[in-house]
């Protein structure tokens, strides 16, 4: 069995999301991201999958993905169990 903590803080007006497993590793399942961050302006900054502190996630969508302020895209890469594709 494996037990998330959730932690939500705000630094110099960004706001970040957090899962983790009990040996603080980030750690999400069922396909939703362990962490997230926003702009002071609401706007997605970045969201990051992770499954036992390794990037990851499945059905070829990407791992990392990050957004300017303005919405538009800038990142995106793709990770199988912590091994950049």
């Amino acid at each position: 069995m494996i037990t998330l903590n959730f932690m939500k803080k705000t630094i110099y007006m960004n706001t970040y999301s957090f899962w983790k497993a009990k040996n603080d590793d980030l750690h999400r399942l069922n396909g939703k991201p362990s962490y997230q961050s926003w702009y002071e302006n609401s706007r997605k900054k970045c969201k990051r999958y992770f499954e036992n502190g390794r990037h990851h996630r499945l059905n070829g969508k990407p791992a990392c993905q990050g957004w300017y302020r303005d919405g538009r895209t800038y990142n995106h890469m793709y990770y199988d169990y912590g091994k950049h594709t």
